[in-house]
């Protein structure tokens, strides 16, 4: 009986919560990037940090941390670095997509989902006068989030297109055409094309993995797997 009543006033205790002032500790992620790569691979953390330190060669340095989950603290210690960063991408390591996020005030970088990244994309096959800012955004609506368009109009051989600046959701497949309806007769495709794309996969048309380790062969019959993507939609370097 003695040892039971011990026992409960052992538990009574650790339910006895300490008092304690709340302090707020924000740790200073001015000039920080958040990042992963965008594959199921392990990735050396020394090769990476080598190889972006070297590729970006930051003016002031860089602090590169694994911060685990695949994911990487990158430290600027100057604005001017941060953009230049930003601005080029997106970012490769050994064929797979840096996905970046510039850190925000109160953000916590270890528990940010890391899905999107920006993509200049080429929009073939339109009419000349389907080429405007307007038409761009519908194009950006329909593929992500419009974020630029370039107001000149590139051209490849003899032909023009449109080139357009986008936030992509990289956990969906990458899109390859739409279809505009004219004045209600005349109907034409505008298909993608994009710029600086690396590793995806010609089954499911997502970035991150090639079609040999493509899911859906876990759940196709080998003789009815269709390659619905194809190099067609990597446009060719400007």
């Amino acid at each position: 009986m003695e040892d039971e009543l011990a026992n409960l006033s052992i538990l009574d205790a650790e339910e006895e919560a300490f008092q304690e002032d709340v302090v707020v500790i924000e740790q200073n992620f001015q000039f920080s990037l958040v990042g992963c790569c965008l594959t199921d691979s392990v990735v050396n953390f020394s090769t990476l940090h080598n190889t972006m330190a070297d590729l970006w060669y930051p003016i002031r340095g860089i602090c590169i941390t694994d911060i685990g989950n695949k994911c990487y603290l990158f430290q600027f210690f100057n604005e001017v670095d941060v953009q230049r960063v930003m601005a080029g991408t997106p970012w490769f390591f050994n064929i797979h997509l840096l996905l970046l996020h510039q850190i925000q005030k109160r953000e916590n970088p270890s528990v940010l989902s890391l899905i999107y990244s920006e993509f200049w994309i080429q929009v073939h096959e339109l009419p000349a006068g389907l080429m405007s800012e307007p038409m761009a955004r519908q194009f950006s609506d329909f593929l992500g989030k419009f974020l630029h368009y370039n107001t000149s109009i590139p051209s490849s051989g003899n032909k023009n297109y449109m080139r357009i600046h986008v936030l992509l959701d990289v956990t969906a497949p990458l899109k390859r055409k739409k279809k505009i309806q004219v004045g209600g007769v005349l109907i034409v495709y505008g298909s993608f094309k994009y710029e600086k794309l690396s590793l995806f996969c010609f089954i499911c048309g997502k970035l991150g993995h090639g079609e040999s380790y493509c899911p859906f062969r876990l759940r196709i019959d080998p003789s009815k797997i269709i390659f619905r993507w194809d190099l067609s939609i990597r446009a060719v370097p400007r």
